[in-house]
């Protein structure tokens, strides 16, 4: 576990997203961070885990570089909910898809070693999470697909393109983000 101060002065302690996703994730275009939570509103944990000071352990880009403007009604209006399946296929468009030419074919296949780890990635939250995207696909509640070859989102980020996945229970934040400029 690791403890340090968010961009206000407030403790945040990290904990280590699972070995698994080091390999998963493009380091260069996505980052997955897993925290304990200590704010009463998830939302402003996720303020403190995007702009917090760098060195919390996660693995890919530091995010505090991306969000410097984002605010805790820019979340609240551009979090959409999805079901634990949906943020199964987010969590693999994160970590392998493209925005630009579209998801890799090969994440509607079963894929025993990724599937697994996707989902370890989602346990370390816990059962109990409730998940959230800005992936405009959120819009078909259940029949979403988000792996689809066209799709709108929120834009947060500083890049031109970015789609998270935040998951949210009542001890954990993950936050799973792709950012991607053109």
């Amino acid at each position: 576990m690791i403890d340090e101060l968010d961009h206000n002065n407030r403790r945040v302690t990290g904990e280590r997203p699972p070995d698994c996703a080091s390999g998963l994730f493009d380091e260069c275009r996505t980052f997955l961070l897993l925290v304990r939570r200590v704010h009463e509103e998830w939302v402003d944990d996720v303020l403190s885990a995007i702009q917090g000071p760098s060195g919390a352990e996660h693995v890919g880009i530091d995010p505090a570089t991306m969000f410097e403007t984002v605010t805790a009604a820019d979340l609240r209006q551009s979090l959409l909910p999805v079901t634990r399946r949906g943020a199964e296929d987010l969590v693999k468009l994160l970590a392998a898809g493209s925005f630009s030419s579209g998801p890799d074919a090969s994440l509607r296949e079963s894929d025993e070693a990724r599937d697994g780890c996707v989902r370890d990635i989602l346990h370390s939250v816990g059962e109990e999470a409730e998940f959230f995207t800005n992936h405009g696909h959120a819009e078909d509640g259940r029949e979403a697909d988000f792996l689809a070859a066209s799709f709108h989102f929120n834009s947060l980020a500083v890049t031109l393109y970015d789609i998270c996945l935040i998951a949210v229970s009542p001890e954990h934040l993950l936050v799973a983000w792709r950012c991607e400029d053109a």
